[in-house]
């Protein structure tokens, strides 16, 4: 062991230290630029879509209301949606996976939840307050 702090030398622990320190360095860029894309006038949007068609659009920001519906395709798959103040669901579905049910409620800009075998994706968009266009953030 008392060799191996031989072979160590000072500017060997700093450049060490100051790598391990550089590496956090993308986690608060990208930080700063999520809160920064928030502001207080913008709302969160959760757009359902099944086969890349909006089939619903249910607006997350304020809602204090507790809403389940089904969504039906054609060929008879069945998802339940849960809709519970400002945070959304997948409470059931007959996919023989699912993973969907087991992704938890989502409620932040950016989340999604995806039931491959049915092809449906709810994602958090979202709006701005003075116009009606999306701003989609990842």
């Amino acid at each position: 062991m008392r060799t191996y702090f031989r072979i160590i030398k000072r500017w060997d622990v700093i450049l060490i230290i100051s790598l391990i320190l550089l590496s956090f360095l993308p986690l608060a860029i990208f930080s700063y630029q999520h809160v920064g894309e928030t502001s207080t006038n913008t709302k969160s949007v959760a757009v359902i879509s099944v086969d890349n068609k909006e089939v619903k659009r249910v607006e997350l920001t304020g809602n204090q209301q507790h809403d389940i519906f089904d969504i039906t395709q054609p060929n008879g798959d069945t998802n339940t949606i849960e809709v519970s103040g400002n945070r959304i669901r997948i409470k059931a579905a007959d996919c023989p996976d699912q993973v969907c049910v087991l992704t938890s409620f989502i409620s932040k800009p950016g989340k999604t939840i995806v039931c491959l075998p049915h092809k449906l994706v709810i994602e958090i968009q979202t709006v701005d307050g003075k116009s009606d266009d999306l701003i989609i953030s990842s």
